[in-house]
């Protein structure tokens, strides 16, 4: 069966149409994985939630991403932390992406901080000595801020060399590539 000559010009205007809308979407696959690419990252808002205060259903959790003073930022990660009064204990849970042969591999790590201080306006955890280094972990309930402070250890051995720092947890950025 053979088709008119004006039937197989709209078919060829259908297939033309056709044809740029798969291009469009191709455009707009490339340009999204292009920004993907560019920015492979969002890390979470900051949050600081205290409920209970000081008493033994106390809990104080709190979310966002660490960051050297000064706005140096630490490795691209976000950490949560989450503190018990019927425990004393605070529990920091850290996703970070580390880099390995250049590629972004995601490493999770989990630390539990003792008490050693809970009252209304703060909360002091002992300072947790590892083998490179000492970290303190400071919630400052008035001002709804979290801190840490990391020391190197003088007498390790094998260990990359570090500076005291003064972390903030604060806001987390849009990593830039």
């Amino acid at each position: 069966m053979k088709l008119d000559f004006r039937t197989q010009k709209w078919i060829r205007y259908g297939e033309i149409a056709i044809v740029v809308i798969l291009l469009a979407f191709a455009l707009l696959t490339y340009r999204e994985l292009d920004a993907l690419r560019k920015h492979p990252v969002a890390l979470p808002m900051y949050e600081f939630d205290v409920s209970g205060g000081a008493d033994p259903s106390g809990t104080v959790t709190t979310r966002g991403t660490w960051i050297a003073e000064g706005g140096i930022p630490e490795p691209i990660q976000t950490t949560t932390i989450q503190c018990r009064y019927a425990t004393m204990h605070c529990v920091e849970s850290t996703a970070a992406v580390v880099m390995v042969s250049g590629k972004g591999l995601l490493e999770a790590t989990s630390t539990q901080f003792d008490i050693e201080r809970w009252d209304d306006k703060q909360i002091s955890a002992k300072p947790l000595a590892q083998r490179c280094l000492t970290r303190t972990l400071v919630l400052q309930l008035n001002e709804k801020r979290a801190r840490s402070h990391i020391t190197p250890n003088p007498d390790a051995q094998n260990c990359k060399e570090e500076r005291d720092r003064n972390l903030e947890l604060v806001t987390g950025y849009r990593v830039k590539g």
